[in-house]
């Protein structure tokens, strides 16, 4: 697939088939994360695969505590303080499905990198560590797009929980987690954006 189709096909998605992802797949997905940018060469990144049903309930119901908020008005008071209309939006159709999503997708991917605490680090400099993994995520969800796979990246507010039950070793953080898989909803389109409305030639 050509670059630019990847980009153009790739969306979110939290419903999934449950038909399982054939592991060469797999496999070629988390090859292409590797092969993005680094700070300094050093790929301070782990993958975790999260393929046993009971250790994944319990890391994700117990360790990361997730839930399906399926309560509209319980939904709206979280989403309360959210000034963006198009966030809250988005709050709207994934917050009854997080635990759904997480528990049912036949692949979930938990993926961790090194670097100081965030309450720790003094400069921009010091956050490469974090912008890396997020290029090596990107790559990871540009290749589920080309390979006709689909995922949603879920950062959770506090992953202490699921690091413990992971054995994820001090210094390592959970970036994001990633269910995956051939998706059973049909992806929303993404409304189409000029570079025009965002590019700023010589000065603001």
């Amino acid at each position: 697939m050509e670059l630019y189709e990847a980009i153009n096909r790739r969306r979110t998605v939290r419903r999934f088939q449950a038909a399982p992802v054939e592991e060469a797949k797999v496999r070629s997905v988390l090859e292409a994360g590797l092969k993005a940018p680094c700070n300094a060469h050093l790929k301070y990144w782990e993958f975790i695969l999260l393929r046993d049903p009971l250790k994944r309930r319990e890391a994700i119901v117990e360790g990361l505590q997730a839930r399906d908020l399926k309560d509209k008005v319980e939904v709206e008071r979280f989403i309360a303080p959210l000034g963006d209309e198009s966030l809250k939006e988005v709050y709207r159709r994934s917050l009854p499905i997080q635990l759904t999503m997480m528990l049912e997708a036949p692949e979930l991917l938990i993926v961790c990198y090194k670097m100081k605490k965030l309450s720790e680090v003094k400069s921009f400099f010091e956050l490469n560590p974090l912008a890396s993994i997020w290029m090596c995520i990107e790559n990871i969800m540009l290749a589920l797009a080309a390979e006709g796979l689909y995922g949603c990246t879920y950062t959770a507010y506090d992953s202490d929980g699921l690091k413990r039950y992971l054995g994820v070793p001090d210094g390592f953080e959970v970036v994001s987690v990633i269910p995956f898989g051939y998706p059973d909803e049909v992806p929303v389109e993404s409304k189409p954006e000029l570079v025009e409305a965002r590019l700023h030639v010589n000065h603001w």
